[in-house]
């Protein structure tokens, strides 16, 4: 109960703090969402076939929590490399063309912000991204980086075309390049072509390391990294405005399940009044939660050191 209770104080501050906020602490209470697995199998290591959402038009606020896997301290061998055995099935994208380029949004030599356009893309048009004085409306990827013992670490992505987002604890000195894993999705989940979240505009102020989306089918959201290190990356979440009609997912995740050791998550966890309850990723149907965790305990030859992904400090407002 004390850590229900700590949890809890924590969405509330974030509900009644975060800049702009329509959620005052008074008239906030705990909530759920509904967690569904519109998950489909494949034989291909680089489909996304794990597709769960998060649904309730009265969640304002939460938290994702990107922790390191319950395995990594012992962990011999990192396996990152990609893997296109069986995947010629994979969906032909429409192949949009672009000038390549990458560009340092912001730099003051602890926080870095990158930009990066690719050669072609399934969208032919993404978000504006402003940091500052600067505006782009073609990058298809965005880093930020920590100056971490006298070198800068990647540790958030987000891609502005489709609005995936990945996160990854400070990676531990024996694997620099430790892996990302499950994405993740924040703001109404719609269905173009694949599952994304159709961003208008994202605002980014590395200072505060503070996301503002404006979204294109209306209302907005601030994703803001509370805190970062070798364990875990503590991202909250601010959803404001109103919400589309019909209703739409707030949140949701994408990643890949081919089978235990070849996965980037294996397994779901998920904690309702009756309690803490776990079952294997493609089994799960549905349920009302208040926290849900999407994780590995056996070891994957795919995307070994990938973290995990939880949801959890769903708050509500009274009255909205």
């Amino acid at each position: 109960m004390k850590n229900r209770s700590r949890g809890l104080l924590a969405a509330l501050v974030l509900a009644s703090a975060l800049p702009g906020a329509g959620v005052r602490a008074a008239d906030a209470e705990p909530g759920t969402a509904w967690v569904e697995n519109l998950s489909e199998p494949t034989d291909c290591a680089e489909f996304d076939n794990v597709y769960y959402t998060l649904t309730d038009q009265r969640v304002r606020a939460f938290q994702i929590d990107v922790s390191a896997p319950v395995y990594l301290n012992d962990l011999q061998t990192d396996e990152t490399a990609p893997n296109f055995a069986n995947c010629e099935a994979m969906k032909d994208d429409p192949k949009n063309k672009f000038t390549p380029k990458q560009i340092t949004l912001y730099d003051d030599g602890e926080t870095r912000v990158v930009g990066h356009t690719y050669a072609e893309s399934w969208r032919a048009k993404g978000a504006e991204v402003v940091v500052g004085d600067k505006g782009e409306s073609d990058l298809h990827l965005v880093q930020l980086f920590e100056k971490v013992d006298g070198k800068f670490i990647e540790y958030l992505v987000v891609y502005p075309f489709d609005g995936y987002w990945r996160a990854k604890p400070l990676p531990p000195e024996r694997f620099p390049d430790a892996a990302y894993g499950t994405s993740f999705l924040v703001g109404p989940v719609e269905t173009q072509h694949r599952p994304i979240v159709d961003i208008s505009r994202l605002e980014i102020d590395p200072k505060a390391k503070l996301f503002r989306m404006t979204f294109a089918r209306g209302g907005s959201a601030e994703l803001k990294v509370s805190s970062v290190g070798r364990s875990r990356v503590l991202l909250d979440v601010l959803l404001q405005g109103p919400r589309v009609s019909p209703p739409a997912p707030f949140a949701a995740i994408r990643s890949m399940f081919v089978t235990p050791t070849n996965a980037d998550a294996a397994r779901i966890n998920w904690r309702t009044t009756a309690g803490l309850y776990n079952a294997p990723i493609m089994e799960f149907k549905g349920a009302n939660a208040s926290e849900v965790r999407f994780d590995r305990i056996e070891l994957s030859r795919h995307n070994t050191s990938a973290p995990d992904v939880t949801f959890r400090n769903f708050v509500t407002a009274l009255g909205k």
